[in-house]
């Protein structure tokens, strides 16, 4: 009988694994009110080297949304950033939760593991309503849960989280509208040699008349 229960136990153990560097997690990062951005999430599995399964939910800060086709299919991608996988052999499937989260699932077809122990997996393109509110809101990857090759090891992270700094691109005096006295800003930091990040309008880490540029096309388009 002991014998029996030291099987059971070992089955058991080799169907989990323990792995707090095992997770899926999205990196904070910056987005301008009413555009785009494609963000990736990310996989680091060097505790489970044979990852080659994962879902999860993917929760948004109201106000932004991922991105859909015409059919209404959200249109998650495979990333090429860290060579982890490729678009041919990967299956991906996605739909919203009750709770309004957007749930993904994700492995290969021939069920073979992911390229590297970590890294980026897929884009995640993400569309930001013109009344989002400037300031930082979270992002959430939570109901994780990654399996290796055979499915008899499994590790269920807890939720992840990051920022998102929503700004209003081009608004280099911070007053929340967009118009020449920003432009005046520009000039004054670039006479200065300095750098706010806010006057960055083209997202180049440099202030100059480039910006001057994108915030006049930005007031022309508006």
């Amino acid at each position: 009988m002991k014998k029996l229960f030291a099987l059971i136990a070992s089955v058991l153990l080799s169907m989990n694994v323990d792995a707090q560097t095992t997770t899926l997690k999205v990196e904070s990062f910056r987005m301008g009110i009413g555009e785009q951005k494609t963000i990736t999430l990310d996989m680091d599995n060097s505790d489970l080297t044979d990852a080659a399964a994962f879902c999860c939910d993917i929760y948004l800060p109201a106000g932004v949304e991922i991105a859909t086709n015409e059919e209404g299919t959200y249109q998650f991608s495979v990333s090429d950033k860290d060579s982890r996988s490729t678009s041919s052999d990967l299956v991906i499937a996605s739909a919203e939760q009750s709770d309004g989260a957007v749930r993904v699932v994700c492995f290969p077809k021939d069920a073979s593991a992911f390229a590297g122990t970590s890294g980026a997996i897929l884009n995640i393109p993400l569309v930001a309503s013109k009344d989002l509110t400037k300031g930082t809101v979270e992002v959430s990857i939570a109901s994780q849960e990654i399996t290796n090759t055979t499915g008899l090891r499994a590790v269920k992270p807890e939720a992840s989280a990051s920022d998102l700094i929503a700004f209003l691109r081009g608004d280099a005096n911070d007053d929340n509208g967009i118009d020449v006295t920003d432009i005046q800003e520009v000039i004054h930091i670039m006479l200065q040699s300095g750098y706010n990040i806010d006057a960055d309008a083209n997202e180049d880490e440099v202030v100059d008349i480039t910006d001057i540029q994108e915030i006049i096309h930005i007031m022309l388009k508006n």
